[in-house]
C-alpha cells in the first residue's frame, strides 16, 4: 500500500526538479558576474556606488553558500580556481571598508603568513602569539612591522597555521583586522572573522606558495592607513 498518491509523488518530483534547476541557474548567474568582475575588478566598485551595495551582498551571499559547487564549476569549465575567491575577497573589503575606517589604528591588528618569511628568518615562533618580527631586513614583514608601529597598531603577528588566527584574536580582542594570504585563505578568513562582528579588510599576496611569497607593500600600507578622518 502507497502511503503517498502517484500525483503527490508527481509533484512532489516536479518542485524538486524546478528547484534544482532554480538553483542552477543562480549559481550559473553568480559565476557570470563573478567571472566579469575577476576579469574587471571596478566592476565591483562600479556596482557599489552606481546601483546598490545589496547586489554586492546577495551575490556573496550566493558564492558562500555554494562554494565547492562554484569552484567546482568554474575548474570544469576551464577557469581560473582561484577566482570566486578573489572576488570574494574584493567584495568584502568593499562592504566593510567604512566600517574598518571608522576603527582607531590602536584597535586593529595585522596578520601575515609564515611563508612571507625570508628562507634565512631567525625569528623565533611562539604557540601563541606566533613569530615575532625582529625586523633583521631579509623579507618584507620588516616595512610591514615598523609601519604598523608608526600608525600605533596593536601589532603584527606572523601566523604558523589557520587556528591562529582564531587564538590571537581571543588573546588581542582586536576591534578590526587586516589579513595577509593567498586568494583562498584570506576570503575564508575574512569570512570567519567578520562573522565575529569585526570589521577586516584583506591584502593577498603576489604570488601563492609555501615558502619566500611575494606582496605588494603599497596596497598593504594603503590598506593599514585606512582612516575615516582622512577621507574627509
Amino acid at each position: 500500500m502507497n502511503i503517498f498518491s502517484d500525483e503527490l509523488l508527481k509533484n512532489i518530483g516536479l518542485i524538486s526538479v524546478i528547484t534544482i534547476a532554480a538553483l542552477v541557474s543562480v549559481l550559473l548567474i553568480a559565476l557570470l558576474l563573478t567571472y566579469l568582475m575577476f576579469r574587471n575588478t571596478k566592476i565591483i566598485k562600479f556596482i557599489n556606488n552606481k546601483v546598490s551595495s545589496v547586489v554586492l551582498k546577495v551575490l556573496l551571499d550566493i558564492l558562500d553558500l555554494m562554494y565547492m559547487p562554484a569552484k567546482k564549476i568554474t575548474i570544469t569549465l576551464g577557469g581560473n580556481d582561484m577566482m570566486t575567491d578573489v572576488v570574494g575577497t574584493e567584495i568584502r573589503n568593499i562592504l566593510f571598508k567604512n566600517t574598518f575606517s571608522r576603527v582607531p589604528y590602536n584597535e586593529r591588528i595585522i596578520v601575515i603568513p609564515q611563508c612571507l618569511r625570508s628562507l634565512e628568518c631567525p625569528a623565533k615562533f611562539n604557540s601563541v602569539e606566533g613569530a615575532k618580527c625582529i625586523e633583521c631586513g631579509k623579507c618584507k614583514i620588516k616595512e610591514i612591522s615598523r609601519k604598523a608601529k608608526e600608525l600605533g597598531y596593536i601589532g603584527t603577528y606572523i601566523a604558523p597555521g589557520g587556528g591562529f588566527v582564531k587564538r590571537i584574536i581571543k588573546k588581542t580582542k582586536p576591534h578590526a583586522m587586516i589579513g595577509i594570504g593567498c586568494p583562498y585563505e584570506v576570503n575564508l578568513g575574512l569570512l570567519e572573522v567578520s562573522s565575529k562582528g569585526i570589521p577586516c579588510q584583506g591584502v593577498t599576496l603576489l604570488n601563492s606558495g609555501c615558502v619566500t611569497t611575494d606582496v605588494d607593500l603599497n596596497a598593504v600600507f594603503e590598506t593599514m592607513e585606512l582612516c575615516k578622518q582622512k577621507e574627509k
